[in-house]
């Protein structure tokens, strides 16, 4: 393993034990509850929409996995046609997750909405800025694939951003496994 995959791993490292922490924290949360959501508070609308949302966003993680196996084989188009359908898929995520915020918001749950809010927003939210960051990172692989930067042999940022990607997809699982469909 090269020192800038090592790096990476590392990084990944520290990030699944933030989100572990996370995670710890609203288990936490939610054993100490009576109820769970609170009564006050009304139930995540649906599972519906994250559903498809977890759709997409695994959509976009094999859609750039064809990506890099097209690089590593040499094939630049599927390389580039993978990356710029996995920046798609992702922003299409973020939307989805931006909507969804606006229609709970309307609907009251709010971070002010006692721990029951505040938990939902702060996993979401970190994870929605961890898909952000994930974003740019394919965004820069796009831009250097389209000027022929990454080759058979000489790959390895292109690789790194995708490992992030995978990361953030399989943390994404957790997240809607915990939040949307425990909560229900």
């Amino acid at each position: 393993m090269s020192r800038g995959m090592a790096g990476m791993v590392l990084f990944i490292a520290s990030e699944i034990m933030l989100f572990g922490g996370l995670f710890a924290a609203y288990f936490f949360v939610r054993n100490q509850a009576t109820e769970w959501p609170p009564g006050e508070i009304e139930h995540i609308a649906g599972w519906e929409l994250p559903a498809i949302l977890t759709a997409i966003l695994i959509s976009s993680s094999i859609t750039a996995h064809f990506g890099i196996l097209g690089v590593k084989s040499g094939n630049q188009n599927l390389f580039k046609i993978g990356i710029a359908l996995a920046v798609a898929l992702g922003s299409a995520f973020i939307a989805g997750q931006i909507y969804e915020w606006f229609v709970l918001m309307d609907e009251g749950l709010t971070a002010e909405s006692g721990v029951y809010g505040s938990t939902f927003y702060l996993i979401t939210g970190f994870h929605g800025a961890h898909v952000i960051a994930g974003l740019c990172m394919l965004v820069v692989v796009l831009a250097r694939a389209t000027q022929r930067d990454f080759t058979a042999g000489r790959h390895l940022f292109a690789d790194a951003a995708v490992l992030y990607w995978h990361f953030v997809d399989v943390v994404w699982v957790f997240v809607f496994s915990v939040v949307y469909l425990l909560s229900q």
